[in-house]
């Protein structure tokens, strides 16, 4: 009874499921492919090129390096008098290089960078971001579909786990094939096939190894980009500065009390590790990050000096972080690739997520190939391979 039962509910929901499923995993992936093949692109470019673009000078270490603030002042010569500096990053480790980034008073996105030797305040390289990166920025995150374009790519993030999840539900093998061992030939593509069965071997292939990837990337880019789930997960959103003041070449200047607030902080927090700060046209809104043992290279706390009382205050505090925003900020940071961490597991990951994106390329283009296949008469339709099966074996019988 046990297994006519099964049998009985195989044959009456499950496969007309799979069919209905099939149906939309492939017509809805034909309606979405170029505009998963956009965004996989642009995730791509956005790995690739600022590794490609904004790599540190190494110098040999010679001597103590210079204060924060001389090297501030000095990159102030290399770049253009109508820009101020909005982030500084220090040397990460004996013998890198910092980095001081300029950007206009009305722009909160930097556009020129400056790359010191901190020994000696040395100008060694000038890096203008070019804008194209800010572009494809843009186009990941909405498509230039403004307003309504990160409700579609978040919507577009959920049919990526539709592909997902159906994908596995379809590639899913009989219990005989799994009794047997022949799934594992769907593993690995045939070296032997060829036109239409390479394509779909290699479109299942992949999506096998890539699965976990590609449902967590759907998961966390529909989150990052739906325009409510700030709100959802409690996270405040973040305040746009716009510097109204006119530059002036001489003081007051943003980095004004730099060094005496990591002074400061290191005094009060020993095991503190400098990573980097937010600048600006005045000392108030500075904004210095810290790295400390107990959370982590990923969790940084947000520190600001108040000039009246001398006090440093901690603007944000990971031990008061809420679980939706340290769940929204683990999201963001996995799904940039952003990971700090040991050696080996940042690049891994980073690698990862550039591989998910070749995948998503070739599941896009696959798709369409595949339907164009079929279209063609390519692919024989089963009624053709049974009717061929059929005459072979009345040949067979024959004689």
């Amino acid at each position: 009874m046990g297994l006519r039962t099964v049998a009985l509910i195989l044959k009456t929901i499950i496969l007309p499921m799979k069919h209905m499923i099939r149906k939309y995993h492939r017509w809805l992936g034909l309606a979405l492919a170029l505009p998963l093949i956009i965004e996989a692109i642009s995730g791509i470019l956005l790995i690739v090129l600022p590794l490609l673009l904004s790599g540190r000078p190494q110098y040999p270490v010679t001597s103590k390096p210079l204060s924060s603030e001389a090297l501030i002042t000095a990159a102030r010569h290399a770049a253009p008098a109508s820009m101020i500096p909005l982030r500084f990053d220090p040397a990460r480790w004996d013998g890198d290089g910092a980095i001081v980034t300029f950007g206009p008073p009305t722009e909160r996105h930097p556009t020129f960078q400056v790359m010191l030797n901190p020994e000696n305040a040395t100008i060694n390289r000038i890096h203008e971001i070019p804008k194209f990166l800010r572009f494809l920025h843009n186009l990941h995150a909405n498509l230039l579909l403004l307003p309504y374009g990160e409700t579609a790519t978040s919507m577009m993030g959920v049919g990526l786990l539709f592909f997902a999840i159906s994908g596995v539900f379809l590639w899913w093998p009989r219990h005989d094939l799994w009794k047997s061992g022949k799934w594992r030939k769907t593993v690995l593509p045939s070296f032997r096939a060829r036109g239409y069965r390479l394509w779909r071997e290699i479109h299942i292939s992949l999506g096998i190894w890539t699965t976990i990837m590609l449902v967590f990337m759907s998961i966390s880019g529909t989150l990052l980009a739906f325009p409510f789930s700030r709100s959802l997960l409690g996270v405040p959103y973040p305040r746009v500065t716009l510097h109204q003041e006119p530059i002036l070449l001489a003081p007051p200047h943003g980095e004004e009390e730099f060094d005496r607030t990591i002074t400061l902080v290191q005094r009060e927090y020993p095991q503190a590790i400098f990573r980097h700060a937010q600048l600006g046209s005045t000392q108030k809104q500075q904004r210095l990050q810290f790295s400390l043992p107990a959370y982590g290279p990923n969790t940084l706390a947000t520190m600001h000096l108040d000039t009246k009382t001398g006090k440093i205050i901690l603007v944000q505090d990971p031990a008061d972080e809420k679980w939706g925003a340290w769940i929204f900020r683990w999201l963001h940071t996995l799904h940039e690739a952003r990971l700090e961490g040991p050696l080996i597991w940042a690049p891994l990951w980073k690698f990862l997520v550039f591989c998910t994106g070749l995948a998503l390329t070739y599941f896009s283009i696959s798709g369409i190939v595949m339907s164009v296949l079929r279209t063609n008469r390519a692919v024989p339709t089963r009624g053709a391979v049974r009717s061929r099966q059929a005459k072979s074996s009345t040949g067979k019988h024959e004689r």
